[in-house]
């Protein structure tokens, strides 16, 4: 199970300014009732997970996020939007996306049940951090009212918006309360040993004398080369005396902060954990050629000349966030697959493409016709109908993070 909980807020604004949902009015407290007629509202029950609601807001802010996408990538390829097409053996795209929008709701529904359970709850600094991305996104739009309308072209409430967004932020808390910081099911060292293993990890410092000009990218004259080298042989020597690894951790930190040329180490100040074919092949091999707490000689690469030490990954955050992450999601999976999920005929009865439609229609109505007018004299440059092209997200739900590499370190 990937990792998918996230901050709801910035994903799905990414979402709707690429597909151009924005216009400039406010509105009433339910847009689902004014999108669909009182058909259905806000409050109208569409499935429960474990005898607890799952509300139209609930699922049809998951549906128009998902629709989005899909209609997107339809415009983008310039075809024409099929919602009966096949999408892999056993469902159209019609029933891909209501049931991919069904599954990340259920997902949210017990993630937030099991937090409430588990005593799990908002901080004060959650909430002034929600406050913050609430007052980024509203800047991004244009103000109050812009984001009002935002929210009605994504058929959720500003309460709804919180509630959703506070889930990843319950996710996390649990993950490190059950996984981390001590608890019952934190890891052994053997469980974080193991997890490293299995994944190929490595973890190393590394101090660069480039060959390169940082800016330019143009190598150095051969003299300035030579400088280098002759430089990280100066500072590979006073390395190679010290026996203590205590001491020599400490020395290496030392020189790596006075004289380390890597771009990437404010940002990786404890070094790097990576994988197989993440760093260029002689920084790779020199690392695996090394034990734990070992110093490298001088190690030649296109970006110059690096002293590596290697570093057991075990003892790496990143590992143990990561092992952590991976308990998390398998507990999450289990809640899954034992939860009791019933729909209802709300649910049974509903349409994408009807749903898309009347959520396309409604977005219309929200269009200021205000604003026509006054921009008749000096009409702006606008991209026709059907010819933009949205940024690449993956469904909601899914979203999977790339992968990194230190800058300046990055296979080529």
């Amino acid at each position: 199970m990937k990792k998918i909980m996230r901050r709801v807020l910035g994903a799905a604004l990414a979402v709707a300014m690429s597909v151009g949902l924005l216009s400039g009015c406010g509105g009433e407290a339910d847009p689902i009732q004014e999108a669909f007629d009182g058909k259905y509202t806000k409050d109208t029950v569409m499935l429960t997970v474990n005898g607890s609601d799952v509300t139209a807001e609930d699922l049809f802010f998951w549906m128009a996020q998902n629709a989005d996408y899909v209609a997107g990538y339809y415009t983008q390829m310039g075809m024409e939007m099929d919602w009966s097409s096949a999408m892999g053996q056993d469902a159209t795209m019609d029933e891909y996306v209501k049931e991919q929008s069904k599954e990340t709701a259920v997902l949210y529904n017990i993630v937030a049940a099991q937090a409430a359970e588990n005593g799990y709850t908002m901080t004060d600094e959650d909430k002034a951090d929600y406050e913050a991305d609430l007052a980024s996104a509203k800047e991004q739009l244009g103000g109050d009212k812009e984001y009002e309308t935002w929210l009605k072209t994504m058929l959720i409430t500003d309460e709804g918006m919180e509630r959703l967004s506070s889930v990843g932020v319950l996710y996390t808390h649990m993950m490190e309360g059950m996984f981390q910081d001590g608890g019952e099911q934190a890891a052994t060292a053997e469980d974080l040993a193991q997890y490293a293993q299995d994944n190929d990890l490595l973890w190393a410092k590394h101090i660069l004398l480039m060959t390169k000009d940082a800016e330019t990218g143009e190598d150095l004259s051969a003299e300035d080369a030579a400088a280098k080298k002759a430089q990280a042989e100066e500072l590979l020597a006073q390395l190679q005396g010290i026996t203590d690894p205590e001491e020599l951790s400490a020395e290496f930190d030392k020189l790596m902060n006075e004289h380390s040329e890597d771009t990437g180490l404010a940002a990786n100040p404890d070094g790097y954990v990576f994988t197989a074919g993440q760093m260029v092949e002689e920084f790779e091999n020199a690392t695996r050629d090394l034990a734990f707490g070992q110093v490298s000689g001088i190690v030649e690469t296109s970006y110059g000349y690096h002293i590596i030490l290697r570093l057991d990954p075990a003892e790496s955050q990143e590992v143990q966030e990561g092992w952590a992450n991976e308990q998390m999601d398998a507990q999450v999976q289990a809640w899954v697959d034992e939860a009791e999920v019933t729909t209802t005929e709300a649910f049974d009865n509903l349409s994408t493409e009807d749903f898309y439609t009347a959520l396309t229609d409604y977005r219309e109505t929200l269009e200021p016709a205000e604003e026509e007018t006054e921009d008749a004299a000096a009409p702006a440059e606008e991209t026709p109908a059907g010819d933009e092209t949205p940024a690449e997200e993956t469904p909601a739900g899914e979203e999977t993070p790339a992968e990194e590499s230190p800058e300046g370190e990055a296979a080529e």
